[in-house]
């Protein structure tokens, strides 16, 4: 039985580099980067306003002096300058004509004028260069990158392809994934369940952390503890890029699921790991293909999913990893048993924040992580955990 850490390096020492795609911006959101993005001219691209005001020059500028002027300039058009105009009424967002350096906001402006004449004085006792404009090329400079490859495309990320023009985006193409769900005790979730059956959450947990990635599994299926049906799918599962299999990985008689990958050629890479939860986890490879065998209860199969299936497609995407953090512990908490303990916990915020742990009966409980912000980890060389004491914390 080896450590979560072995565990992890063998899983991620695996990791598959998927294809690039071209999808369009609109089917790009949640999708990763496969290609630095670069801009393609100057941000803001001219001098802008950031103000609703007056654009002058600062030399020579004076408190109260007059200013006569006659134009203004909305967003979406420039002007050039006339022969001695001093200054002109400009609106956020339009571009500062060459020649004026100053927008003064139209709060700190006085108007004034007589016979159809236009003037404006400013109560402000001095202005400086570039006073309320947004310098060409200030935010981005043409040919800087300005997303790296690796990177997942959300809303802010969405926003700036738009700005830049990127109709088409380069993204990893998604891995086909199969989810194979196993056991007699499973059922359907529109199935009643008899009283000795539960209904099938595993496959839906497993979903959740692939949706985050924009992966749609290529089928899902529930297969009882049979060895002929589970032979037939498995079979079919090992054509894609990553299987994913619950249940009938631990010592039970009805636990078949090592035997049937041992005899469709599945090189086994480890199975049990010294967590808890998801001691009994199956990890192996055939050709292209990384197989993920996660125990049956539904909590374990939330905990490795997010601390081996998540890691593995991060990499695999090129992205880095999720971080971990340290903070202090709000309570008292004892070892039971040797093993790495993760566990769901919540965030409790006093004279500091603390990570407080929430309702918890064992992996089988179905409540197990709701109302948490992630797992702690609990360490096997440590025998207890103190209120205060600084310990990992993984966010979901």
């Amino acid at each position: 039985m080896i450590s979560y850490a072995e565990a992890l390096d063998k899983i991620l020492s695996e990791v598959r580099i998927y294809p690039i795609e071209l999808v369009s911006l609109n089917q790009s959101l949640g999708r990763v980067l496969s290609a630095d993005v670069t801009a393609d001219r100057d941000y803001p691209p001219f001098h802008r306003s950031a103000m609703d005001g007056f654009a002058i020059h600062s030399h020579g500028y004076a408190q109260n002096q007059i200013y006569p002027y006659h134009r203004e300039l909305p967003a979406g058009m420039s002007m050039d300058l006339e022969p001695n105009e001093l200054a002109i009424r400009i609106m956020t967002g339009a571009p500062v004509p060459d020649g004026l350096d100053v927008v003064i906001k139209i709060e700190d402006a006085t108007l004034s004028g007589s016979n159809g004449e236009k003037q404006v004085s400013f109560s402000l006792k001095e202005v400086k260069p570039w006073q309320n404009i947004a310098k060409q090329g200030e935010d981005v400079r043409k040919n800087q990158l300005v997303l790296p490859k690796g990177i997942q495309i959300g809303t802010s990320e969405f926003s700036l392809l738009a700005s830049l023009g990127k109709d088409k985006v380069p993204v990893v193409k998604a891995p086909e994934v199969h989810i194979i769900s196993t056991g007699n005790e499973v059922v359907p979730i529109h199935q009643s369940p008899l009283t000795y059956q539960i209904r099938d959450s595993n496959s839906y947990t497993i979903s959740s952390i692939l949706s985050k990635y924009k992966i749609q599994p290529e089928s899902v299926t529930h297969v009882p503890d049979l060895e002929s049906e589970l032979t037939e799918q498995i079979q079919k599962g090992l054509d894609a890029d990553i299987l994913i299999l619950s249940g009938g990985v631990s010592m039970g008689s009805m636990d078949l699921v090592p035997s049937i990958l041992q005899k469709l050629g599945v090189e086994l890479i480890f199975h049990k790991t010294a967590i808890k939860p998801g001691k009994p986890i199956w990890f192996g490879k055939r050709k292209n293909t990384v197989v993920f065998g996660m125990p049956g209860n539904p909590f374990s199969v939330q905990t490795c999913s997010r601390i081996f299936l998540e890691p593995f497609l991060r990499k695999s995407y090129g992205q880095n990893q999720l971080p971990s953090y340290k903070l202090p512990f709000s309570s008292t908490k004892q070892r039971k048993g040797g093993l790495t303990e993760f566990f769901p916990v919540r965030f409790e915020t006093t004279d500091k924040t603390y990570l407080s742990p929430t309702a918890f009966n064992g992996s089988g409980d179905v409540r197990a992580g709701i109302f948490s912000d992630g797992l702690a980890v609990f360490p096997s060389e440590l025998s207890q955990i103190q209120p205060g004491d600084m310990i990992e914390f993984l966010p979901w």
